[in-house]
């Protein structure tokens, strides 16, 4: 084997993280990724996407994502991060466009929705990105959305993705307001491992 596909399937689990987590996350890659802690900053709860469904989503598989909420009526209402990890970058290095589309669609509709009161899945019918800066392996990247505007039937906003003050990417969003009841979101919770013991 050579040196580099050595290096490859080496997974390293870092401070933080419990070897079954690790084993766990790593398995979905069959050649091994390099996971660091996500540490995420105090109030934010990973998100459980699956809900215990044995066929894994694909947020689950593009995460850790975590989201946290705030006073209502501020930009921190809802606020959703991630640790970069480098399975979620290019080959330069730097974190790759699929990855901040995919969280700024879901700040856009969970953000968007929880903003005006709506807790139902809203599909992305439009969506322009404007990509500002790199984020790099460690970064811990937030993404929060504004409301531009509410019709019957349709949800407009605009989000952002910031490292610190950093500004990495904006967004513009419209999202279908599903007529009826339709599916609909709880609020998020801790994954089953984390979760405290009742």
């Amino acid at each position: 084997m050579s040196g580099v596909a050595s290096m490859v399937r080496a997974t390293m689990c870092w401070a933080g993280w419990a070897t079954s987590r690790c084993s766990a996350f790593a398995a979905r890659f069959p050649l091994g990724v390099r996971v660091i802690d996500d540490n995420p900053p105090e109030g934010f709860i990973r998100i459980d996407f699956d809900r215990g469904r044995p066929d894994p989503t694909f947020n689950t598989h593009i995460g850790n994502l975590y989201a946290k909420r705030g006073e209502k009526g501020t930009r921190d209402e809802f606020v959703m991060g991630f640790r970069v990890q480098s399975h979620m970058c290019n080959p330069a290095g730097g974190l790759h466009g699929g990855m901040m589309m995919s969280v700024a669609d879901l700040v856009g509709t969970m953000g968007g929705g929880t903003l005006v009161g709506l807790r139902k899945f809203l599909p992305t019918v439009n969506m322009t990105f404007d990509f500002v800066a790199p984020a790099r392996v460690g970064d811990w990247v937030e993404g929060r959305a504004e409301v531009v505007r509410q019709t019957r039937s349709l949800l407009f906003t605009n989000i952002y993705l910031t490292v610190g003050e950093e500004k990495i990417l904006r967004a513009s969003s419209i999202a279908k307001i599903p007529s009826g009841d339709g599916f609909t979101f709880n609020k998020a919770r801790l994954a089953r491992e984390e979760a405290a013991p009742s």
